[in-house]
């Protein structure tokens, strides 16, 4: 499943990938990642000042799947 995530930095810049397939935040709560077809993106988190994704990654799987 493809989904956006919508970065904006502490600058006020803006990035949006409409064609995520995962983001994750490592261990250390220091990287975000997105994962896409094309390519990975690692972001330091202190460059940050917030993300957002499409509520269907949250969405619940249809019964018996």
């Amino acid at each position: 499943m493809q989904y956006w995530v919508k970065v904006v930095f502490t600058d006020n810049k803006e990035l949006e990938v409409n064609d995520a397939l995962r983001h994750t935040i490592s261990d250390d709560m220091e990287i975000l990642e997105i994962d896409s077809p094309k390519e990975v993106i690692i972001i330091p988190l202190k460059q940050i000042k917030y993300f957002s994704c499409d509520a269907t990654v949250f969405a619940k799987p249809p019964a018996g799947s």
